[in-house]
Order: structure tokens, then sequence, then C-alpha cells
């Protein structure tokens, strides 16, 4: 589910005017994305996105750099931007901000992790 934004976001703002610009509608948009139409309307009106992989197909076919539709910066160097997990979770006064998305998934199934552990 997406949340709405009391104030506009860059994400909304920068995703109208791309898709102006270019003349894509937000049906075309969907399609491109694998959303609803109602989805890109709410991201055009404010809502802020929890597909990050729609919104990266979205950006790589309007021609656009990820982090500058989501937030309205350019692109650096990823070495610069982005620290390693060691280093987010070591040093205590890291503060995480902007956009985050992490999944956990299982790749031992739990009969598995039984039997290497010795339990029944």
């Amino acid at each position: 589910m997406t949340r709405r934004s009391k104030k506009s976001n860059p994400f909304a703002n920068i995703l109208r005017s791309v898709m102006a610009e270019r003349r894509v509608s937000a049906r075309q948009a969907a399609k491109i994305a694998g959303v609803s139409h109602s989805t890109i309307i709410d991201w055009q009106t404010g809502s802020s996105p929890d597909n990050y992989l729609a919104v990266k197909r979205l950006s790589e076919a309007l021609g656009i750099g990820f982090s500058y539709l989501l937030t309205g910066t350019h692109d650096q160097s990823v070495d610069s931007i982005v620290p390693s997990l060691t280093s987010v979770f070591s040093d205590g006064d890291t503060v995480f901000d902007g956009y985050a998305k992490i999944t956990i998934q299982r790749l031992v199934p739990r009969t598995d992790i039984k039997n290497i552990y010795g339990k029944s």
C-alpha cells in the first residue's frame, strides 16, 4: 500500500514532469512498470511508491536515473554514496536517510535446518 504525502514529494513532481515531457500516459506508464493505472495516478498525486522494482522499470523506460526519479538528486558513484551494511551497523552515529527496502529470504527450508542441527 502506498502512503499519501501531505506535501508534494520530488518523486510525484518528477514523474509528472517526465511523463508529460515524453508524452507517456498513465496507462502506458502502468504497463511499462507492471502496476495498475490507479497506482501511477496515486504516484503522480503524491503517494510514495512501495514497489521499487516497478519504479526502476519505469525509470529505465523513461531514460532517467532511478535515484533521480525517486529523490530528484542525480546518481553519483555508487561507491561514494552507498555504505556497506557492515559499516552502517558498526557505526552508532550513522543515520540512514532516503529510500530503502530490505528483503530477507529463507535460503534453507525449515526441515533442512532441523537436520543440520540434529533435531527431528
